[in-house]
């Protein structure tokens, strides 16, 4: 009861629209949007969070109308989650309020989400900047993956940014329009679909991973729709892929690499869940399940513009395109540098013999000299090998083995 009486207070920030006050410079607003958008997930106090949160909210809508403010990139804004698809038709906008107790470490948790639509919509010539807000749902339904949603019936999720994505995924697809051409048949048109990672810490014992569709209604501008039956676990489609999960448990959700028949291929990986429990021992609890490490996947299928699932995927090495080889040389490039640099370095230093040498003759001066050298010797090494080990990282994630990473 308390968690809806919260929610209907909570929901109303976004119906109670104000004027545009005077207009502070965007690096000015960014700065107060980024001190609020701290208290909002910190602050121990929840009244304080839900009326912080009610100012930040009104400010973001004001500032994401100015037309100068597309382009922003809000970089001071941490704490909430901007994507965006790379058409740049839109940015998408996600935060959250946590309520719990902190003194009470198993004690109740609830999550309340919050999210914009910066739009830019151009018709007949003219553009116009749109911010739609999304509205959570009071709590997600039974059966949730089978329903078609919009941004006034929002599931309520942090979006993140996808693996191996420098923009969200989209693809387009071809559909019937509802209305009828002049001839009285209907009418073939191209919609665009955006792919969306997303996550929902439930409660205190178990949190959510999406996948979701996005789109706009073509007859509306001012509705964002969520959810499309493209996703096929079996003969039947859903409308999105929803993965219930232990709080103490990892689940990772993100793009990845994987072969598919002969070849390799990017694709939507999950955890597959498991649990120690056998034959007809009843799951009392959310946290009897874990990840068991095998790994699920989803394809895309461009020519039908669907989703399908493969059990039990074996996870490849990211193939070789032509911006992976460009990145690939580049970090080479850096590694090369290094080792010329050390080398040089170490070309430098003395020897034992003469350092042994040098004490012999009784020139503890010259001897503390070559000391201190030695220091920044030693010093500058560990700066390269610093150097060394984050381009090892780089050569990992671009999928280069080498020794050292292997």
């Amino acid at each position: 009861m308390m968690k809806k009486i919260l929610f209907l207070c909570i929901s109303v920030l976004f119906l109670a629209f104000s004027p545009v006050s005077a207009q502070k410079s965007l690096p000015e607003v960014e700065q107060e949007l980024a001190d609020m958008a701290n208290d909002i997930l910190m602050h121990d106090s929840l009244s304080f969070k839900i009326k912080q949160n009610k100012v930040f909210a009104k400010l973001l809508i004001e500032t994401l109308k100015r037309p100068e403010s597309f382009d922003y990139p809000f970089d001071l804004l941490k704490t909430i989650s901007i994507q965006e698809p790379k058409d740049q038709t839109f940015r998408l906008f996600t935060w959250h309020i946590v309520d719990k107790n902190f003194k009470e470490y198993y004690g109740e948790q609830y999550h309340y989400y919050f999210g914009l639509v910066q739009r830019k919509y151009e018709e007949k010539g003219q553009t116009e900047f749109i911010v739609i807000p999304l509205l959570e749902m009071q709590q997600i339904p039974q059966g949730v993956e089978n329903m078609l949603l919009d941004n006034r019936n929002w599931l309520g999720a942090l979006y993140y940014q996808p693996k191996y994505h420098d923009y969200l995924p989209s693809y387009t697809s071809k559909f019937y329009d509802r209305k009828l051409s002049a001839s009285g048949s209907q009418k073939k048109v191209k919609k665009t679909f955006y792919v969306l990672l997303g996550w929902n810490g439930n409660d205190q014992k178990s949190n959510y991973k999406i996948v979701d569709i996005m789109s706009f209604d073509p007859e509306d501008k001012n509705r964002v729709i969520f959810g499309s039956d493209v996703f096929y676990f079996d003969q039947l489609p859903k409308y999105r892929a929803l993965f219930k999960y232990s709080e103490y448990s990892p689940f990772s959700l993100n793009y990845s690499f994987a072969q598919v028949g002969s070849r390799k291929a990017k694709m939507i990986i999950y955890d597959h869940m498991g649990s120690p429990k056998r034959g007809d021992q009843k799951l009392e609890e959310i946290w009897d399940t874990g990840a068991d490490g095998s790994y699920d996947g989803l394809y895309f299928y461009k020519k039908g513009g669907y989703f399908e699932w493969y059990r039990n995927v074996e996870l490849a090495e990211k193939f070789i395109s032509k911006e992976n080889r460009k990145a690939q040389e580049e970090v080479r490039k850096n590694q090369q540098k290094i080792m010329e640099e050390r080398e040089k370095i170490l070309g430098e230093d003395e020897s034992v013999q003469e350092q042994f040498v040098i004490m012999e003759k009784g020139s503890k001066k010259e001897f503390g000299r070559n000391q201190a050298s030695k220091k920044e010797q030693k010093k500058m090494l560990k700066e390269l090998e610093e150097k060394s080990r984050k381009e090892q990282e780089k050569l990992k994630d671009l999928g280069i083995k080498t020794k050292k990473n292997n």
